[in-house]
């Protein structure tokens, strides 16, 4: 059954089809931090320690129905990652690399329907990054071996079968179908994370 996903307005709605491999995650990067804070969406997205739940998969299970002329993305630096959000309400969808010759797509959990997550998305939640988590007790980390794992099988097998280029977010020539904004050095600092 799909999972249906859509920013907070419903602007941009869609769904993510079943089957194939997946990860969850709770991630304290302080890139993940910040991206919530750049959009103001820190109180929505953020756990009390600064953590952001997210569900990797392969892009090619999201499907867009409706709104998506209103994806936006912004790069943290000129290497960062894309993250991906909804400009109508500043909803962060997710992120992915800056091609998708690697294909995943990191979902943040706000755009999908959280009390279905553990269902849709089967598997042991991993908790990454954890010394820029806030506050202490540090949450202890865990279950990256098997993230790492499970997503360079997930990367391998679309190449393979060449279904890497099925992304909602890139064009046929491999760009972003939007132009990211990309931070300065001077934006980023500013940002909580990193004062």
């Amino acid at each position: 059954m799909n999972h249906p996903l859509a920013c907070e307005c419903k602007s941009l709605q869609g769904y993510v089809k079943p089957g194939g491999t997946c990860n969850r995650l709770l991630c304290y990067c302080k890139d993940c931090q910040a991206f919530a804070y750049y959009l103001q969406a820190s109180d929505r997205v953020l756990n009390v320690q600064g953590g952001t739940h997210l569900v990797q998969l392969s892009p090619r299970r999201v499907v867009f129905t409706e709104g998506q002329h209103q994806l936006a993305a912004v790069r943290l630096s000129p290497n960062g990652l894309l993250r991906w959000y909804s400009r109508c309400c500043n909803t962060p969808v997710g992120n992915t690399l800056a091609t998708p010759s690697i294909a995943f797509i990191g979902l943040i959990d706000n755009i999908l329907t959280p009390a279905a997550i553990p269902t849709d998305f089967p598997g042991k939640m991993a908790v990454v990054h954890t010394d820029s988590a806030q506050g202490s007790p540090k949450p202890k980390p865990k279950g990256l071996p098997g993230t790492v794992w499970r997503m360079a099988t997930m990367v391998a097998k679309a190449r393979l079968a060449g279904t890497h280029k099925d992304n909602p977010l890139f064009n046929k020539a491999g760009e972003p179908i939007v132009t990211p904004t990309v931070l300065d050095k001077a934006e980023r600092a500013a940002l909580p994370p990193y004062r």
